[in-house]
């Protein structure tokens, strides 16, 4: 016997016969640690621990305490009685680890009493805790037989069991936490660890409709590819703060239970993670949620829901056959929400993507009238294609979402709050009819779908389909659609600034839209719609009806139709039995929209619509047609029956030109640009350039005036006839086409380092201020070929550079910014021609990107250049000139977007660069310093050819351009040699100014197909500008140079950058 067992001891060698044994009293002091190397068999509960030896049998069954301390087994046991690991202290644990096997032949139990806290740990592959053919309990009292493996006991203890790393725990039955105080730790982490049993509980209750205590959380983490495999599962563990206790996480982690799982509390799915069952019950305080990419959740039956379930994430639920709703349930796509107060509608928690369902399940609401589906996502295009059965409500608190599914059982309505409610700013669209199948009550009146839109649109119908009910043959329609607007009274209060929209196309029942709502036929994919009301339409004060116009007398419309009493109907839930209904009423200020015309269709003359029709009359009438168009007249005809709507272009004093129409632009990769005709002359405003205030909005305006009143320049003209004041200015500058003429400008801009580039190689042969500190490389027979470039002796030199600068020019309130960038390289050859002059050859490539962002327009163009040069030094003077030849191949792209509107146009066109330059500088030497006062003079020309823009009917055609654009620089050079480390290095700097004369603002002759051309001008070129250049050259040694350098150019409208670093060597 061993008692006072302290620190860590080691028992390898024990008995001959039974008769020896291990007794470990309950004395042994806290922390000590027993490792035994060879298996042992525990015996009774007076924690004598008996070695098996060789020939020894025994009869009894046996049991293993541990109370105090911890054990460690790294070597195969057998326990045949119960294990007990915390029984009345705290700080107890057992490991199992190296692969060892622990079996168990009765219970196990880890915390087993209120005042016991018990870990035990299964850790690696090949680790294995058994408890055989019994139960595991996990956190408190066994309560089935004496065959259970219990964390926690009855009395409130807290056990914690984890299996990690590789390891497997497997036994019949797995309690976690199974008395009312009691807490229990479960966690199964790592690929190959494996948690198995015939039936799992948590919290002690299999019943799903049980009603949680307040009991203190528990814990299961499933998670880094583990697997929990169960035949059955119940738990009752609540969240805690919204966070759930059940937690299965990961890719490559499953739970699969082949039987029935009760979930009365809080389990999460999530990030790729799987679990599966075959029949889910989640009861009235559970809430299941899947929630991530690649997160799947598989019912092989049904699931009866009568808590919350979420969807969220981009995770899958598949469910074969039903979803069963009943009370209060909330199917939940997205963002959880708020649900607790009865009676209200539910809040937003948090707003989320949306997960899916598999279409094949059926969403079946029963008669509860109080279950409901909650769309509560940031999806623009969500799509929820099951059938739905029963009577329920949907509402819609974010995100787009589209409804297609069978809804013809399908009754929406909710006896608290409404069957469909549309709130948050969301988009609702129901596509097919509700409630034509569902057969009457003999007893009491079917319940009507009512549609309550708040803050959001609903859409009805798609293109076709009904907001109605309607019974085995004789007409209910008893659907109502409350359209909110202004402000909305529930038990909150009062609510400001939320406004309804109900569009789509259909039948509905009697229809209310409220003040500052709207109702807006149609939908987006199918703008002209058709809404049939059977019962009464009102427009309260202050509403709104918003109409589209379409070509062949075509337009939104409403028809309200009176319903027929053959066999007796039910109006808004009263049986009527004489024809009832077909009644439009109007209140004051309600006014008529007009959002969108035909695009084919002429309003030169003006056009009228019939927008509404009312078999039962007309009570009151509309107090305006209103439309945000600076273009357009619209008026009113009120008759008993019906409302028209007159749409006209206003009076003008410019006569509408008749010009010879341009062909529309071909999609070949370079089109023959088409000649344009000369713009005639326009000194008084027409349509749209009365709101043009720019003179490229007013070019525009003006060429847009006379677009052709047929085909695609009609289409486009129209486009522009819906806009207000201020979106047709925006539209004109998104039209103009202002790129083009912008590139012209970037390309003048760019010649600037071709330039700088021959003038430093110039100054480089003669060794002149601010020359790079490495001669050039020189080619020569014999002892000469490492001697200096500049030497007087019969000789040529190859060089190379490469150059890059960013340039940001801002606009002029006519054209935008513009930003540039361009880089490349140049590599050029000389000779002496005579003891003063050298004469030389240049090539290289560059590429130019530019974009104005503010026009959604960006291009770039690839440069390829050819030039001569030739340079002189008389003494102390100085002489550098050049001829250079760019060819150019640009390419556009724009976008052109407003109200109504969208098209992309590119174009691609060859363009060319000559540029001729000359520079005289004098040589000045102060001490160590040489300056060299200089004058640069540079023109420019760039020739563009014609281009037809490929796109939609905003492309533009152009004849060919060009620009002439001279620059003149006065400046000062300075460089200085110093020691730097040992080696010689050169510092070098110029500041100067430069000036720009002639084409400083490019301009391109433009054309829409069917219009005259017009002139628009891009982003100006900077006029007078501050130039500067900073450099350090350091000799490595007698053939090679490195050097950093900057140069800036700083005008009133434009900076412009270049960072370069170089390397020269010399062979």
């Amino acid at each position: 016997m061993f008692t006072g067992i302290r620190g860590d001891t080691m028992i390898k060698e024990f008995c001959k016969n039974y008769g020896n044994a291990i007794i470990v009293q309950k004395n042994i002091l806290a922390g000590v640690v027993l490792r035994f190397s060879k298996p042992l068999v525990l015996s009774s509960l007076t924690l004598t621990v008996v070695v098996s030896c060789s020939g020894v049998s025994l009869a009894q069954q046996v049991n293993y305490i541990l109370d105090n301390g911890s054990v460690e087994w790294t070597t195969n046991q057998v326990i045949t009685g119960d294990m007990i690991i915390g029984l009345n202290n705290k700080g107890v644990s057992a490991t199992i680890t190296n692969g060892a096997k622990v079996s168990v032949g009765s219970d196990a139990m880890i915390g087993s009493s209120d005042t016991s806290e018990g870990t035990v740990t299964v850790s690696g592959a090949g680790s294995e805790l058994t408890v055989v053919r019994t139960n595991a309990v996990l956190g408190n009292t066994l309560t089935i037989g004496g065959n259970c493996l219990s964390i926690n006991c009855p009395f409130g203890g807290v056990g914690t069991l984890n299996v990690l790393n590789g390891a497997k725990v497997d036994a019949r039955e797995i309690t976690l936490a199974s008395g009312v105080n009691s807490r229990g730790y479960l966690t199964v982490s790592g690929a190959g660890s494996v948690l198995s049993a015939d039936s799992f509980s948590a919290n002690s209750s299999l019943d799903a409709d049980a009603t949680l205590a307040s009991r203190p959380s528990s814990f299961l983490t499933v998670e880094n590819g583990a697997t929990v495999s169960t035949n059955s599962a119940g738990f009752n563990i609540s969240d805690t703060d919204g966070v759930a206790n059940m937690n299965i996480r990961g890719a490559g982690t499953s739970w699969i239970n082949s039987g029935n799982a009760y979930a009365n509390g809080a389990l999460m799915v999530s990030d790729g993670a799987t679990f599966q069952t075959k029949y889910l019950d989640i009861g009235s305080s559970g809430e299941v949620l899947s929630s991530g990419a690649n997160t799947t959740m598989t019912v092989t039956d049904k699931i009866d829901l009568d808590g919350r379930l979420v969807v969220a994430d981009g995770s899958k639920l598949n469910v074969a056959n039903t979803i069963k709703m009943t009370k209060d349930a909330f199917l939940i796509f997205g963002g959880r929400v708020d649900n607790t107060k009865l009676g209200a509608d539910p809040v937003a928690i948090d707003t989320r993507a949306a997960g899916s369902i598999n279409s094949e399940a059926v969403i079946d609401f029963g008669k509860t009238e109080t279950a409901r589906i909650v769309f509560n996502h940031t999806d623009s295009g969500y799509l929820l294609s099951n059938k739905l059965t029963g009577n329920g409500s949907i509402a819609s608190l974010a995100g787009n979402t589209n409804v297609s599914g069978d809804l013809t059982e399908f009754s929406a309505r909710d006896n608290v709050s409404g069957g469909v409610i549309v709130d948050g700013g969301s988009k609702l669209t129901i596509k097919g009819d509700l409630g034509t199948k569902v057969a009457p009550d003999s007893t009491t009146l079917p319940s009507s779908n009512q549609f309550w839109v708040k803050n959001g649109t609903l859409v009805i119908g798609g293109e076709t389909g009904s907001l109605v009910t309607n019974y085995m043959g004789t007409e209910f329609y008893t659907s109502s659609v409350q359209v909110w607007g202004d402000y909305i009274r529930d038990y909150r209060g009062l609510s400001k600034g939320v406004y309804g929209t109900l569009a789509g196309n259909g039948t509905l029942g009697t229809t209310f839209i409220d003040t500052g709502a709207t109702l807006s036929p149609g939908d987006s994919s199918n703008p002209i719609g058709s809404m049939v009301v059977r019962g009464q339409l009102s427009f309260n004060d202050g509403a709104n009806y918003a109409v589209d116009v379409a070509g062949n007398g075509q337009s939104d419309r409403v028809s309200v139709e009176t319903l027929k009493a053959a066999n007796g109907n039910i109006v808004d839930g009263v049986w009527q039995t004489s024809d009832s209904g077909g009644k439009t009423l109007i209140g004051q200020n309600v006014s008529v929209q007009v959002t969108a015309l035909d695009a084919a269709t002429s309003y030169q003359d003006g056009q009228t619509y019939t927008i509404l029709s009312s078999a039962g009359g007309i009570q009151g009438q509309f107090a305006q047609a209103v439309s945000k168009s600076a273009f357009l007249d619209v008026a009113l005809t009120q008759k008993t029956n019906e409302v028209d709507l007159t749409i006209a272009v206003k009076n003008t004093t410019t006569p509408t030109p008749t010009p010879e129409p341009t062909p529309e632009p071909t999609p070949t990769p370079e089109p023959t640009p088409t000649p344009t005709p000369e713009p005639t002359p326009n000194p008084s405003p027409g349509l749209f350039d009365s709101v043009a205030v720019t003179g490229n909005q007013r070019n525009v305006a003006r060429a847009l005036n006379t677009l052709q009143q047929s085909g695609q320049s009609l289409a486009l003209y129209n486009s522009l006839l819906p806009l207000s004041a201020e979106e047709a200015r925006h539209a004109f500058e998104a039209l103009s086409g202002e790129v083009h003429a912008s590139a012209l400008g970037t390309l003048v801009t760019s010649s600037t380092l071709l330039r700088n580039s021959v003038n430093d190689r110039m100054r480089a042969s003669f060794n002149t201020v601010g020359a790079r500190s490495a001669p050039v490389m020189a080619y020569a027979d014999g002892d000469t070929k490492f001697d200096t470039a500049y030497k007087d002796m019969p000789l040529f030199t190859a060089w190379g550079q490469g150059f890059g600068t960013w340039n940001s020019i801002d606009g002029n309130g006519n054209a935008a910014d513009l930003s540039s960038s361009t880089g490349g390289f140049v590599a050029g050859l000389d000779i002496p021609v005579s003891a003063d002059w050298r004469l030389g050859a240049v090539g290289g490539y560059s590429r130019s990107s530019f974009d104005a962002n503010d026009r959604s327009s960006f291009g770039h163009s690839d440069n390829y250049h050819l030039g001569m040069y030739a340079g002189a030094q008389y003494g102390e003077v100085s002489f550098r000139s050049g001829l250079t030849y760019t060819w150019h191949q640009v390419s556009t792209n724009r976008s052109v977007a407003f109200s109504g509107f969208n098209d992309h146009l590119k174009a691609d066109y060859d363009a060319g660069s000559f540029q001729a330059f000359g520079e005289l500088g004098y040589r000045i030497d102060v001490s160590t310093v040489a300056f060299e006062p200089f004058a640069n003079l540079t023109h420019v020309n760039v020739q563009r050819d014609g281009f037809n823009e490929r796109g939609g009917i905003s492309a533009l055609s152009s004849p060919s351009d060009s620009l002439d654009t001279t620059l003149t620089t006065l400046g000062l050079r300075a460089s200085s040699d110093f020691m730097l480390g040992g080696y010689i290095a050169k510092a070098r700097g110029m500041l100067g100014w430069q000036h720009a004369f002639g084409d400083t603002d490019p301009t391109s002759r433009l054309a829409f197909v069917g219009s005259q051309s017009y002139v628009v001008s891009g982003t100006p070129l900077t006029k007078d500008a501050a130039v500067v250049e900073l450099g350090i050259d350091v000799g490595l040694s007698d053939t090679a140079t490195i050097g950093i350098g900057y140069s800036g150019e700083f005008g009133s409208n434009e900076t412009s950058n270049s960072i370069n670093a170089k390397l020269d060597v010399r062979f």
